[in-house]
């Protein structure tokens, strides 16, 4: 059993800002395991989604590999997803020699990235998806022995009590980071993208929304489009808002041709504590579907905020995902004209980005009904 403190650490780090998978990797070197990898699993897509592991350059190309083919082929996976919440089930009692010489998953990549033997366990998370926690080994070390054994079903209990800590204050941190208030403002579904744009926080109704749209994906980790151009168009947009403090807003399609179905805000994260609160994150992005909230008019924008009419046509424009340069061309006016109502549109809606100001823009009080 692990001695005490080591616990008292775990459950601090779990409180704190930062720091909790560093303080998490030490505890599971301490039960014998060389590195740990958790994630939920998206049956849709058949492969892991929102996976936090060991922080190494080595582990990112090995779970790289494991989200985008391997994962479906684990025979381990199945057998931890079965068993009781809470109870490790480790791969030697399940898996033997023969097994592991026939599997394309041990022979092609478990092994030759460095490990064998591993346990897991089935952790619940109320009002969301299960978490697959597993425990790996280096390939040059034995089968976990009965003690170890012992020691890692003790501290199942705190595994447990602890991550799902850890994730109930990341969103207390965040929230109190950016005010509640605002988070409703900015959307429904909410995700935040680190340095190298890797998704390193989504919420709830992001990880449903992942699910119900066949406009966004998840791939190596990165937010991405399903259509080749309609992604080029979303790295580009993301790329921008990491480079300026200028927002960015984008209507995604699910194919060519067709209507939008999702409508994104993207924009920078300000000050360090915001940041922190997301995971170290850079880039925020916001994303509602189409029918989720009624379409907004230029009407009701200059009734709720009192915009003149130029300005209210202007961030119609923008709720519908157009950029302030192709409601320019449409419209047949300069670029500066539109940049000027936009920051008119700021300080009447009070906000500081464009992102921020089609949220608040996208969730009136009490929407007139069309045609009015």
């Amino acid at each position: 059993m692990l001695r005490d403190h080591l616990i008292g650490d775990l459950y601090e780090a779990a409180l704190q800002r930062d720091g909790f998978l560093d303080v998490f990797q030490t505890v599971v070197e301490a039960l014998g395991a060389t590195g740990f990898h958790m994630f939920s699993w998206d049956p849709e897509r058949n492969a892991p989604h929102l996976a936090a592991y060991t922080s190494d350059p080595h582990w990112d190309s090995v779970v790289a590999l494991y989200d985008q083919y391997y994962g479906a082929l684990d025979p381990r996976r199945e057998v931890v997803a079965k068993a009781a919440i809470g109870e490790f089930q480790f791969c030697q009692d399940y898996l033997s020699e023969t097994d592991v010489a026939r599997s394309e998953f041990y022979q092609d990549f478990h092994i030759p990235t460095g490990f064998r033997y591993l346990t897991g366990a089935r952790l619940s998370r109320i009002g969301s998806d299960d978490i697959l926690l597993g425990l790996l080994r280096a390939n040059d070390r034995p089968a976990y022995s009965d003690r170890e054994r012992q020691g890692i079903n003790g501290m199942a209990p705190h595994l447990q009590r602890a991550i799902n800590l850890w994730m109930d204050a990341r969103v207390l941190h965040r929230d109190a980071a950016v005010g509640s208030e605002m988070m409703a403002q900015l959307g429904v579904a909410v995700f935040a993208l680190d340095g190298a744009t890797k998704v390193v926080f989504a919420n709830p109704s992001a990880e449903t929304m992942l699910r119900a749209t066949a406009c966004l994906k998840l791939s190596h980790g990165r937010l991405s489009a399903t259509v080749a151009t309609e992604n080029a168009r979303l790295q580009a947009a993301i790329a921008r808002a990491a480079k300026s403090r200028q927002g960015e807003s984008l209507a995604l399609r699910p194919a060519p041709g067709l209507q939008p179905e999702v409508f994104l805000g993207i924009s920078r994260l300000p000050g360090c504590d915001t940041r922190m609160a997301f995971g170290h994150a850079e880039i925020l992005v916001t994303v509602r579907r189409r029918g989720q909230v009624p379409r907004v008019r230029a009407r009701q924008l200059q009734q709720a905020f009192g915009l003149t009419a130029a300005e209210a046509a202007v961030g119609e424009a923008l709720i519908g995902g157009k950029t302030p340069d192709e409601y320019a061309a449409a419209a047949g006016v300069s670029v500066a004209t539109v940049r000027t109502q936009l920051r008119a549109i700021f300080e009447k809606t009070g906000t500081r980005s464009q992102a921020e100001a089609v949220g608040a823009m996208l969730y009136l009080p009490s929407p007139m009904p069309e045609g009015q």
